[in-house]
């Protein structure tokens, strides 16, 4: 039985599931359980505490932490807040396995008082 060109697999070099002629060499869910190998890489770890940041003066700053299993130094790391946020300038980082610091510096030229809301934080690999 012969499959017309049309229709043969097209062999990828870094796809170790197809043999050297284009044939694959293991069975499809193979390709799925790799697949999800992959887009569990990409996907984002997230982690979020209840945080109420002290008033602070121009220029002043306050660090917390947030716990994002799996996080690790190294790691991209961003966050965000539940509530506006204008003249405050957030800044995200993995500062320990697991622990994503998030620093909230004032630098809106005067003194804020900004409530209690929900911090959020990302990490991606």
């Amino acid at each position: 039985m012969s499959t017309s060109d049309s229709l043969r697999p097209i062999p990828h070099p870094s796809a170790r599931l197809v043999g050297a002629d284009g044939t694959i060499t293991k069975p499809w869910y193979d390709w799925l359980n790799q697949l999800a190998e992959k887009l569990a890489e990409l996907t984002p770890l997230e982690g979020a505490a209840t945080y109420d940041p002290p008033s602070l003066a121009d220029g002043a700053g306050t660090t917390t932490t947030v716990t994002v299993p799996g996080a690790a130094l190294g790691d991209f790391a961003t966050a965000a807040f539940s509530l506006p946020t204008a003249g405050i300038t957030i800044t995200a980082w993995v500062s320990a396995q697991n622990i994503v610091s998030v620093r909230l510096q004032n630098e809106s030229g005067g003194p804020l008082d900004i409530a209690g809301g929900r911090l959020a934080a990302r990490v991606q690999k």
